[in-house]
């Protein structure tokens, strides 16, 4: 390539995916509460992917799926959470009133070769459609190249027709005529119909999406093991990015979105067993377009990702633990567990006629949500865990019971000490069995 080429102020290596709230109407999984009064399954999910038998496939269950779980009308900040717990993005259909405009047998993932400045602006003018927005993720464009996106293909050379099933007479989803058009179908998840001049008839619209400058990826089938694009997950799944950047447009969604990013590290994997690249976290950037418009010396219309220096960008905090501070902790924790095994056992003295058979059984959980030194060494000296949900857990009650009742007050007393004595908030969580 010659670099050259690529340094005009309207060209970027970057590729962003737009994050968007989510729209109802365009998701038939909203529609589960009525397929099941009348009677029908309540997983409404689209597929994946068509195989070449025309049999359609979800990848993983709609538990496994969901266990990151967003509301019907989630705004895009909780959509973009959703995103970096579940590791990859997930791939669809587009769909604009129930109808996909993705055609071909996979699923697929959208992303823009606009400029910084160009996104930003668009984002404004297009944002009352809920389909643009100032959250993203971006990729290196060779890196996403590699891992097999493609730019879009903008109209044909012939007329738009589409086939109700491909040559082998088996239906693949919404397709295009390969006869007619010349597009085979596993390209066709590349094609966005354009049309730029309007006609005469009031039917004939102009269509244009060119401004976009749009790429697609497609989900090669079920060979990466999620149903989406991996860019946070072990190398098991995918090694395709070593360079992401992280779009939100104010600071104070950057400091949620460091701490999430903290709690997915400290995680390690999903709860379902989904296991994450901690490294590929720890170096994920965080850029704030609020801090950006306070650049000096910057013409803010001409900017690109390119051009912002990494210290504009923030990463996911480290803490660098002293012996004193690791002993301080464990000490702590130990005599925790010690204050609520007295305060269960002052109860039982005071309360001769409890019987520990009656009652709700489960467990009691001291926890925390700060991200701090303290929580550091908590993980450190694997006396907590986390499960990508920002809550850290401590099971300290060791007491031979599973009375939640008697549980809970231990668990009272264990965080009422951690709290006094590390200056850190502690809580309890109670879980029935």
């Amino acid at each position: 390539m010659n670099f050259y080429n690529r340094q005009r102020l309207d060209l970027s290596e970057w590729v962003i995916h737009f994050v968007h709230d989510r729209k109802p109407d365009d998701d038939p999984t909203t529609l589960a509460d009525i397929a099941q009064m009348e009677g029908y399954a309540r997983d409404m999910r689209l597929p994946d992917y068509y195989d070449k038998d025309g049999k359609s496939h979800n990848i993983l269950t709609e538990h496994e799926e969901n266990e990151y779980s967003v509301e019907d009308d989630a705004p895009a900040f909780d959509i973009l959470k959703k995103i970096l717990h579940d590791g990859y993005i997930k791939s669809g259909w587009s769909l604009r009133n129930f109808v996909p405009t993705i055609y071909g047998p996979k699923s697929a993932v959208c992303f823009t070769e606009m400029p910084l400045y160009a996104l930003v602006d668009y984002a404004k003018t297009r944002r009352i459609s809920g389909y643009v927005g100032n959250y993203g993720i971006a990729f290196r464009r060779n890196e996403l190249f590699a891992a097999g996106a493609r730019n879009v293909i903008y109209g044909l050379s012939t007329a738009h027709l589409e086939a109700e099933v491909d040559e082998k007479g088996i239906f693949q989803g919404r397709l295009l005529s390969v006869k007619e058009t010349g597009i085979g179908t596993q390209e066709q998840y590349r094609y966005v119909a354009t049309n730029l001049v309007k006609g005469d008839s009031t039917k004939e619209k102009a269509i244009d999406w060119t401004h976009e400058r749009e790429w697609r990826w497609a989900l090669p089938y079920d060979t990466l093991g999620v149903p989406g694009l991996p860019f946070f997950l072990s190398k098991e799944y995918a090694d395709f990015f070593t360079d992401i950047i992280i779009i939100v447009p104010t600071n104070e969604e950057t400091e949620i979105i460091l701490g999430h990013l903290k709690t997915l590290y400290d995680a390690g994997s999903t709860n379902h067993g989904i296991t994450y690249d901690k490294n590929k976290i720890a170096a994920a950037k965080v850029l704030s377009l609020e801090n950006i418009n306070h650049l000096s010396n910057t013409d803010l219309s001409q900017l690109k990702i390119d051009d912002i220096p990494a210290k504009q960008m923030r990463i996911m905090p480290n803490f660098v633990l002293t012996r004193d501070l690791d002993n301080k902790v464990r000490t702590a924790v130990l005599e925790a567990s010690n204050k609520a095994k007295e305060a269960i056992n002052d109860y039982l003295i005071k309360n001769p006629d409890f019987n520990d058979n009656q009652g709700e059984r489960g467990w009691a959980y001291v926890c925390t949500q700060k991200i701090s030194e303290i929580t550091e060494a908590l993980q450190n000296a694997g006396l907590s865990k986390t499960y990508s949900d920002g809550i850290y857990r401590l099971n300290l009650i060791s007491h031979n019971t599973s009375n939640l009742h008697l549980l809970a007050i231990g668990a009272e007393a264990a965080a009422k000490y951690l709290t006094d004595v590390l200056r850190q908030s502690f809580f309890v969580i109670t879980q029935l069995d």
